[in-house]
């Protein structure tokens, strides 16, 4: 009986795997005249539109001609192979496909459709669909996922042999929501800026961008760092299928970093006017598929508690406050979407509370756990405080004075490592990652959206294992097979920089895992800071301060001197080995990145050289030389930029703002020439100072006419308005104190001022709704009368936005941060100082005097380029 069923079993086995090869040659050849099968239906749904548009460029890239597309069937007078491509039930008339069930699950394998041996390439739901367009550009006709950022080319091609290495069959993700968040949007904005200003940066790139998420089976983006909710950006989310998510700043979509003048910002005294914002943000996204964020924090990236001077003064009252928005925020979306995944953004503060068991959120809601800009997890460490059901928000590049803009420097084996106990304890329903500029952390880029998709391979080895056995895979891919090895070594070199370690060398403040804008942020900082003393021939170590921050200056450089030379000399043996087409793209990612990290480090090394023997001799001549030192090794670093700047790059390093290697070079120019008593420009750059928020302002400003939607929009945002009634404006009422310089104060603005008689002091604050207090203050000013202003009117448009009359003889300072671009007209006959004070922001003094009686009038800095309110200081004569 056994040998019989044993029988009876082998020729089931048999006659199955007869049916498979029939239906599945071990080889099936296609060519450029290979015909498409394409589902009607299929093609009427947008974004599997998109894709075969998309995979329609790509066989014209390999084959050199366009496809022939048959519609639902293929023709009866063809009998040779063709391509399949749909979802699973539009294309059930013609084959089983045997798609996993779920979302986004695909399917790419050979088959026999009637006459016809075929690849299939089917999807499950939209999604699913979509991959599974993308699957077969990039394992048939090798199409590169990353190809826009990598300038990956594929080979030419007359024929393909498609084989059973070819199929694949997708499984579960391993995080249900896996996204990019497009911030500090600088190196997308500077080249592909929307010539409308509708977005930030243009719906042609965005697509590509959203292309190229797909591609790496991504499913969810935050577009830009500040959109409103209307934006047009998010349409064409919609079209894409891609899900839309948001910005710690901006719950429910709500775009905080340009609240509206004139409207009260509090949880406390003024909820009715947040909770309406809340909902119509909402209900402007209801079409939408959306990730929705919930949380509260202030104005621009804040505290709340500097933009409402109402708030409880303890941690728990402060987190309590959080706690009653976020449940608001969540009723609100449950109301539109109550099956909605709605994630607390547990970012700085939040996070601090939560971990402080101050914070509750609500039921149901998932908690987001955010790094610390170097990808090492700020949760508790051990997986104690992670749930099933919980996410991540996490970076590769940042924008931070301290980490990279322009290279890579967060390791796979560290996001595997970190990221590991997330998987393990399913915390895996939402991943948002800060890719920032993408092009300069492609490789990571690409390396941690493959561990969102699947991590199971990662995660099966040591991370560092795991990671090189990735690096060689990708090298392979973007380089060369024969020099994959090689590549993989010099990459695990490069990050094993001494102060991108886990630990640095010297554990000071900066202890471990930064990047080059570290270099060149303590460069600007030493001669911003200690330069005009350094020309006046003072003493250095007179200065509160400077002891500690030259130390701060020389931590980075431990080792570096040493390690460098060794790793520049691997680099440009192996650029001499890459294949010539991709020489270009190795400058990009390899040459440069290192460049940029050893000339900044020498360049940083002259500068701390100049200071070391200025405080021997006291010679500012000297300390100039040495500058010029410095200032060779900066060009050095621009020569190699310039290298990689080709094709669509080709202005991509004017655009990098935070880093902003332009800013130091005219900060070395003013220095030198200021010593040598030659002229100089400036020590600025453009348009607002080169600041990102050149273009993003920009785009804010068109904001101001239907608060909080884009009014040059007549969709939802409009839509949302008709139906619903807008908020009225309350006007806050302004503090008086008397004085004995000032009268007849008048402040056109609807936020709080101060007049302080005698409050021009060390550890003073100089903004009525910003807790920042200045350090030393210039001896001739000391106990002078301070008008404290508010930060918010950084952006007032009035002329005559402050005005008063003096009793006495006086000279009226201006404290304007150093970044001005444009001089505001009405400060344009105002001397400069020379004096400079610091309060978070460096702020330069502007003096004019002035006689008992007159009026001083004082207007706005909108479009000088600065990005801070100024201070006013009134001095008797």
């Amino acid at each position: 009986m056994k040998y019989q069923t044993r029988t009876f079993l082998l020729l089931i086995v048999v006659a199955f795997a007869g049916q498979l090869l029939f239906a599945a040659p071990a080889s099936l050849k296609i060519n450029g005249d290979t015909p498409w099968v394409v589902m009607e239906k299929d093609y009427e749904n947008p974004a599997i539109q998109e894709a075969i548009r998309d995979a329609e460029r790509d066989w014209y890239k390999v084959f050199g001609i366009p496809p022939v597309v048959f519609k639902d069937n293929p023709r009866n007078s063809w009998d040779g192979a063709i391509i399949v491509f749909g979802s699973k039930a539009n294309t059930a008339h013609l084959l089983d496909a045997e798609v996993p069930e779920g979302k986004e699950q695909h399917r790419l394998f050979p088959v026999k459709v009637k006459n016809n041996p075929a690849i299939a390439a089917i999807g499950s739901d939209t999604r699913g669909t979509v991959f599974a367009i993308y699957t077969f550009c990039e394992r048939v006709l090798g199409i590169d996922p990353m190809y826009v950022f990598t300038d990956q080319v594929p080979a030419r091609r007359g024929e393909i042999a498609f084989t059973r290495d070819h199929a694949y069959c997708s499984k579960a993700p391993t995080f249900e929501n896996r996204g990019w968040f497009i911030n500090d949007e600088e190196l997308h904005d500077g080249m592909h800026r929307d010539p409308l200003g509708g977005n930030v940066i243009s719906m042609e790139w965005m697509d590509k961008i959203l292309e190229t998420l797909l591609r790496c089976k991504g499913n969810m983006i935050i577009p830009e760092s500040s959109p409103y909710p209307d934006a047009t950006v998010y349409d064409l989310c919609k079209r894409r299928d891609v899900i839309i998510t948001h910005h710690h700043i901006a719950p429910l979509g709500l775009n905080m970093m340009n609240w509206p003048k004139g409207v009260p910002f509090s949880y406390i005294t003024h909820k009715d006017i947040l909770e309406d914002a809340w909902r119509k943000a909402a209900l402007a996204q209801a079409d939408k598929k959306v990730a929705w964020i919930v949380g509260f924090r202030g104005e621009s990236d804040g505290a709340f508690w500097h933009s409402d001077p109402a708030t409880p003064k303890d941690d728990a009252g402060r987190a309590a406050v959080i706690a009653e928005a976020m449940q608001k925020q969540t009723d609100i979306i449950r109301e539109i979407d109550p099956d909605a995944t709605i994630v607390a953004a547990l970012w700085n503060e939040l996070g601090r509370f939560y971990n402080d068991g101050l914070l509750k959120v609500p039921d149901g809601v998932c908690k987001m756990f955010a790094d610390d800009g170097r990808g090492y997890m700020r949760d508790k460490g051990d997986g104690s405080d992670l749930d099933a059901g919980d996410g991540l928000y996490y970076h590769v590049m940042m924008m931070m004075n301290t980490q990279n803009r322009t290279t890579e420097a967060v390791p796979p084996a560290r996001f595997y490592s970190e990221l590991r106990r997330y998987v393990e304890k399913g915390a895996t329903r939402y991943a948002i990652i800060n890719v920032s500029g993408i092009r300069p952390a492609a490789m990571s880029v690409e390396a941690i959206t493959d561990f969102l998709w699947d991590a199971e391979p990662a995660l099966a080895k040591s991370p560092d294992e795991a990671m090189k056995e990735y690096l060689t895979a990708w090298y392979a891919k973007a380089f060369s097979p024969q020099l994959a090895t090689e590549l993989a070594e010099l990459r695990l070199q490069y990050y094993d920089i001494p102060y991108m370690r886990e630990k640095m060398p010297v554990q000071g403040r900066w202890r471990g895992a930064r990047a080059e804008h570290l270099l060149q942020y303590l460069t600007q900082e030493m001669l911003k800071k200690y330069a005009a003393a350094v020309e006046k021939g003072e003493d250095l170590r007179a200065i509160d301060g400077f002891d500690k921050q030259f130390s701060q200056a020389r931590e980075p450089l431990a080792e570096t001197a040493e390690f460098f030379p060794g790793l520049w000399a691997q680099t440009k043996k192996l650029e001499k080995q890459i294949p010539p087409d991709r020489r270009l793209f190795y400058q990009a990612h390899f040459t440069y990145q290192v460049a940029v990290h050893m000339h900044s480090c020498r360049m940083l090394a002259l500068v701390n050289r100049a200071f070391d023997q200025y405080l021997r001799d006291r010679n500012p001549q000297a300390f100039a030389g040495n500058l010029q030192g410095a200032l060779a090794e900066l060009e050095l670093v621009i020569a190699e930029a310039h290298k990689a700047e080709y094709g669509i790059w080709d202005t991509m390093f004017m655009h990098v703002r935070l880093m902003d290697i332009w800013r130091t070079r005219l900060i070395l120019k003013q220095t030198i020439a200021r010593i040598e008593g030659k002229p100089f420009t400036s020590a600025t750059r453009g348009y607002m100072n080169g600041s990102f928020w050149g273009s993003a302002q920009a785009y804010m400003e068109h904001g101001d006419g239907v608060y909080p939607y884009f009014h040059k929009h007549s969709g939802r945002g409009l839509e949302v308005l008709e139906n619903g009634e807008v908020f009225k404006k309350t006007v806050r009422q302004q503090p008086r104190r008397a004085s004995d310089l000032i009268q007849d104060e008048r402040f056109n603005s609807q936020h709080a001022y101060s007049i302080v008689p005698d409050g021009f002091t060390k550890n003073a604050v100089l903004w009525t709704d910003r807790k920042y207090t200045v350090g030393e203050v210039p001896a001739e000013l000391e106990g002078a009368t301070l008008i404290q202003t508010p930060m918010q009117d950084r952006g007032s448009d009035r002329d005559d936005l402050i005005t008063f009359k003096l009793k006495k003889d006086c000279t009226v300072y201006v404290a304007l941060k150093d970044e001005v671009r444009n001089l505001p007209a009405w400060l344009a006959s105002w001397e400069e100082t020379g004096w400079s004070v610091d309060a978070r922001n460096h702020l330069l003094l502007y003096g004019k005097t002035f006689k008992a009686g007159e009026t001083v009038v004082l207007g706005s800095i909108l479009n000088s380029g600065v990005s801070a309110m100024y201070g006013v200081v009134v001095k008797a004569l």
